[in-house]
């Protein structure tokens, strides 16, 4: 006879639903850990790609943006998407970061992404040429851009972060904080750290950032990223913890679409 007080609730685990451009993704990483894909080479088209998988164009499409964000692959109109040319332990490093990243508690991030981020703004203030410069100028136009038409702006956020660590011309740098990306972009969701004006007080910041780094003032540059991470931890400190938001137990949010996890995925398959 079954023990009535045995609780089998506490043997049961979460299930993670995978949306389709994860499994593409998936199967992306598996290519490269067996060495079919290389660092370097060419991926096949889009149009290749939705027809063996068996999805849309916009599935693949999405799957690559998320792989190009992350520093995965490069994608132009000239040579299509390319596997970076980084090691191979670190694109699958990338990649298992990205699907199945560990939690992460807010004080390990900012520990190490502060670190990390003010090195990286140190280092691109002493070695980046101009056309890395404009690559960062872009990215906080994109972010200012958003951030004046009260939209999202935490991918454009991050997209300046990367671009700076780009400007250190250290891969190894550059890896490390991109790994971070997941966690970050997670963490900013979870906790809302865009609201209440933070949006516009961090677009604030970068402009200093850049300021400092075209007068060419390394010591500036990495007291302002410092500060500028530490005031993004001061103001989820603030603003409460991910109990405050009821999208962290799988309640409705009002998050882009984007962002959350496609509800009831079963298959690669689905609608054109």
């Amino acid at each position: 006879m079954d023990d009535p007080e045995f609780d089998v609730s506490r043997h049961l685990q979460k299930i993670k639903v995978r949306r389709p451009p994860d499994i593409i993704i998936e199967q992306i990483s598996d290519l490269i850990a067996r060495r079919i894909i290389k660092a370097g080479q060419k991926l096949p088209a889009e149009r290749v790609l939705a027809e063996r998988f068996d999805v849309s164009r916009g599935t693949v499409r999405e799957a690559l943006r998320r792989l190009e964000f992350f520093g995965i692959v490069r994608t132009s109109p000239q040579s299509g998407t390319v596997v970076e040319n980084l090691s191979e332990h670190v694109l699958l490093g990338l990649i298992n970061n990205i699907l199945n990243a560990d939690d992460t508690s807010p004080e390990m991030l900012i520990e190490v992404r502060g670190a990390l981020e003010a090195l990286s703004a140190r280092l691109a203030t002493e070695r980046a040429h101009s056309g890395q410069i404009d690559e960062i100028r872009k990215a906080q136009r994109r972010m200012r851009e958003q951030a004046e038409a009260n939209a999202y702006t935490l991918e454009e956020d991050l997209l300046f972060h990367l671009k700076v660590a780009e400007a250190t011309n250290n891969n190894l740098l550059r890896s490390l904080i991109a790994l971070m990306g997941p966690d970050v972009l997670r963490f900013s969701h979870q906790h809302a750290t865009y609201k209440d004006g933070r949006m516009h007080a961090a677009a604030n910041e970068h402009d200093a950032i850049i300021e400092a780094i075209e007068r060419r003032q390394p010591e500036e540059a990495e007291r302002l990223m410092k500060q500028h991470i530490d005031k993004s931890y001061e103001h989820y400190r603030r603003n409460g913890s991910a109990d405050d938001h009821p999208e962290n137990d799988g309640a409705k949010s009002d998050k882009p679409a984007r962002t959350r996890r496609a509800k009831g995925a079963k298959s690669l398959r689905e609608p054109e």
